[in-house]
């Protein structure tokens, strides 16, 4: 496949969804799990144990199995290899969960910098419509 035949970047628009639902869903699995431990020295370090396992879970192993978190799926998104259009394998899925929170560190600074960062094809990953890899695969 050449370049030209890579999907389009899904546009900003249709990003802001996924990333809300898959910290909503993270931060409840967080709250649930380490729940029984409220009053505890153990709560913070359950909460953001799970946390971080249901993050993993979510953004490495369903984009794995299925192309894409649960808040991709849901809105009709998925994330793709640029080489061949497939689904990403554990290396670069699990670069792209950890290119997260680096990113995440990093916006506060570029809003008050005024910078930008291009972080949207990370690991030889891009995040496309679902409809236009299908298209584009026949």
């Amino acid at each position: 496949m050449t370049s030209t035949e890579v999907p389009p970047r899904a546009s900003s628009n249709r990003r802001i969804i996924p990333p809300a639902v898959d910290g909503l869903l993270a931060l409840l699995t967080g709250i649930i799990a380490a729940g029984p431990y409220r009053e505890t020295l153990v709560y913070w370090p359950i909460f953001i144990a799970a946390l971080l396992v249901m993050s993993f879970c979510n953004h490495v192993l369903l984009t794995i199995a299925f192309g894409g978190s649960i808040g991709k799926l849901l809105t009709g998104l998925r994330t793709i290899r640029i080489s061949d259009l497939e689904k990403p394998t554990i290396g670069p899925a699990t670069r792209r969960w950890l290119w997260g929170f680096f990113y995440i560190l990093c916006v506060p600074i570029m809003m008050l910098t005024g910078t930008d960062m291009d972080h949207l094809d990370i690991a030889g990953l891009r995040i496309v419509r679902r409809v236009d890899v299908r298209r584009l695969k026949g």
